[in-house]
């Protein structure tokens, strides 16, 4: 088994943390990598799972608490810091004995540190413990904090910039809302091959059971940690984890009715186009310019004609598709839930670099489909310059574009992801 920088199922957590924080790697995927090289059972898994997760959806919440009992939380090495960040998550959010976290946390700390910062983080650990007991509620960080926007951040653990932005931009109600559901695991989402005769008589069953957040009759979103009985009795290939909110922004958009053929530009590893060949929709060609998704894509769906390209520079022939699909790269900023490292990995600079990227994407796909046919926009992202401001920008350039449709996940809703999509047609 690989060796960590620390011992057990924590110490996994601990790199993983590290590799996304510093390395700048996508948590899932070094979660995956990590659990792959581990020979850990089932129960910590999850545990580790558990940790990551919850500690980079927190980390700026528990941050403020460390600050109150830290007198230079700046002067500390960074390891050390993520230590008691880690430790005080567990203590405070996870059914776990306070003494076994501080434990790890102050054996932790003596191994960072050569043995010397054990006695702090066992003081500030006893104290996180002792605040746990009384309860950390929101008066407790409205006194840690001044003004407004400094004790969203706090409370709701997301950076300033973002707090900022929702509430220019949705109003403080919504903003809170947005806030409070990125700090939250997101629904479980599954879809089914109903075209199976078992997958099709489990479908049934769940919708008798009405245990799911939201059902198609096909795909369902469950409360995250449930998993239908039934699931335990399929063949693994006749049903997969999907996005509920991801499938819901496009099927709004009722693709059965797009002009043929479809070109899905940014296909990733084709979730898109298999909903949209379990509608019927034929023929789809698909695109990504990342070849380890195109292979992915390939081998899982080998059906569809795949290809190598970018749509920022799309090697199609002018009007030659009915309908080009862009689930374009975006800030992110919707599925903060689904992946907490985000927000600590883009900036205001990266949001007004995606936003041109956008542009030219749209600009050049727009070429390739003929009069009558469509273009639908797809982002994971609550930004209206990336969204709303940005198909308004087009369509005033284009007056041979119409918008059809235009579509955005509800504040309210409980799968905890918020994605856009509109749908643009050509004169």
């Amino acid at each position: 088994m690989k060796k960590f920088s620390l011992p057990g199922p924590r110490g996994l957590a601990f790199d993983c943390v590290t590799r996304s924080l510093d390395g700048g790697a996508d948590a899932q995927a070094v979660l995956d990598d990590a659990l792959s090289s581990s020979d850990l059972d089932q129960r910590d898994r999850g545990f580790v799972t558990e940790i990551l997760y919850g500690y980079l959806r927190m980390r700026i919440r528990l941050q403020t608490v460390l600050n109150c009992f830290l007198s230079n939380p700046d002067g500390l090495p960074a390891p050390v810091l993520r230590v008691l960040g880690m430790a005080s998550y567990e203590i405070m959010h996870m059914d776990v004995p306070a003494y076994a976290s501080v434990d790890w946390g102050v054996d932790s700390a003596k191994r960072l540190s050569r043995g010397k910062l054990g006695g702090l983080a066992n003081a500030v650990l006893r104290k996180v413990a002792r605040l746990a007991e009384d309860g950390a509620d929101e008066d407790f960080f409205r006194r840690q904090t001044q003004g407004d926007v400094e004790y969203l951040s706090a409370y709701y653990s997301c950076p300033e910039w973002i707090v900022e932005l929702w509430l220019d931009s949705y109003g403080r109600e919504k903003a809170e809302m947005y806030l409070d559901a990125q700090i939250c695991p997101p629904a479980a989402g599954f879809v089914l091959n109903t075209k199976d005769k078992e997958a099709r008589k489990a479908a049934l069953t769940l919708m008798e059971e009405n245990d799911f957040i939201e059902s198609d009759g096909q795909a369902f979103a469950f409360y995250s940690g449930y998993r239908p009985q039934v699931f335990k009795e399929l063949p693994k290939e006749v049903f997969a984890r999907q996005s509920y909110a991801a499938r819901e922004a496009l099927s709004v958009l009722e693709p059965v009715k797009w002009a043929v053929p479809v070109w899905d530009a940014c296909a990733g590893r084709g979730g898109k186009l298999r909903f949209l060949n379990s509608k019927g929709v034929s023929p789809i060609i698909a695109s990504d310019p990342h070849l380890r998704r195109l292979s992915a894509l390939k081998r899982e769906t080998p059906s569809i004609s795949a290809f190598r390209a970018s749509a920022i520079n799309p090697p199609l022939a002018y009007s030659s598709i009915g309908t080009a699909l862009l689930d374009v790269p975006c800030s992110g900023l919707g599925v903060l839930s689904r992946r907490p490292d985000t927000k600590f990995k883009r900036t205001p600079d990266d949001v007004a670099s995606l936003i041109r990227l956008q542009s030219k994407i749209l600009e050049n796909s727009w070429k390739t489909v003929r009069s009558g046919g469509r273009m639908a926009y797809i982002t994971c992202t609550l930004n209206p310059a990336e969204n709303e401001v940005q198909i308004a920008s087009f369509l005033k350039k284009h007056k041979d574009a119409k918008l059809v449709k235009e579509w955005t996940t509800p504040p309210e809703s409980e799968l905890r992801e918020f994605f856009y999509s509109a749908l643009i047609e050509k004169n």
